[in-house]
């Protein structure tokens, strides 16, 4: 065999190799849709967003599904996961509104969204909003399921190169605290609804001070549980001082929202 059948057979082996990557690049799935928030930031497929209110607006996110191919799609959502909650106090928008969620169940009930070509859903103020504190301790979750569906409302279960489901967590948890000194190692804090929930193991006084050092308020804390409402006091941050006998003292910044 002379050189120039080596050096043939050589371009064709390589030619080969090209093609085939490229089949595999080009094969890859691609989204036929994401999910944006209010601002057009893309959120990951399966990403938690989370939460440490219940009141509005705090609690609310606003969100748009954007069609990314080049013709015009449906799209349903599900529940499929709840869990700390019955998930009737979730309040979810996608082309209508529903106080209250069931496991998979495809909203719009009775229709879908149709998406045109590289837009969002028409429809404004499309959101998750839940409005279940839960039992204070363990977080408030949905997990919801976008997908493609046909001009029947059945989903689409196969289109070739194009991935036709998206999933978004909501996760709401109290907000929560621990101390670190052993005098208060056994004294416990969430906040929930503007409700400052404090469980100490004995006599505290606890103060609130702004940012700029100035006291909001003072209160005695009694040995078990202690709710101070703090529904009067503006949203930002605040430093929490606990003191105890013998001049001990311990604090924490916390945020009202």
């Amino acid at each position: 065999m002379n050189s120039i059948s080596k050096i043939m057979k050589i371009k064709k082996y390589l030619y080969s190799i090209l093609f085939f990557c490229s089949l595999l690049l080009n094969s890859q799935n691609e989204y036929a849709f994401v999910v944006e928030s209010e601002d057009g930031e893309v959120l990951e497929n399966n990403q938690v967003l989370e939460f440490n209110s219940v009141q509005y607006p705090n609690a609310s996110y606003i969100f748009f599904v954007r069609n990314l191919t080049s013709e015009a799609i449906n799209v349903r959502a599900e529940v499929l996961n709840i869990s700390g909650t019955d998930g009737s106090m979730m309040e979810f928008c996608f082309g209508e509104c529903y106080f209250g969620v069931e496991l998979n169940t495809p909203y719009p009930l009775n229709s879908f969204v149709t998406i045109e070509p590289g837009e969002t859903q028409t429809s404004i103020g499309d959101h998750f909003f839940n409005q279940d504190p839960g039992d204070g301790n363990n977080p408030v979750s949905f997990q919801f399921r976008f997908y493609m569906v046909d001009s029947e409302g059945n989903e689409v279960m196969s289109i070739p190169e194009l991935m036709t489901d998206y999933f978004v967590t909501y996760q709401y948890q109290a907000q929560s605290f621990s101390l670190d000194e052993n005098f208060s190692e056994n004294l416990q804090l969430y906040l929930n609804q503007k409700i400052l929930t404090i469980t100490a193991p004995s006599e505290y006084t606890v103060s609130l001070f702004d940012t700029s050092g100035k006291n909001i308020l003072t209160t005695q804390l009694i040995e078990g549980i202690n709710s101070i409402d703090v529904s009067s006091i503006a949203n930002g941050i605040y430093i929490l001082k606990f003191n105890h006998d013998f001049n001990r003292s311990d604090h924490r910044k916390i945020l009202l929202n």
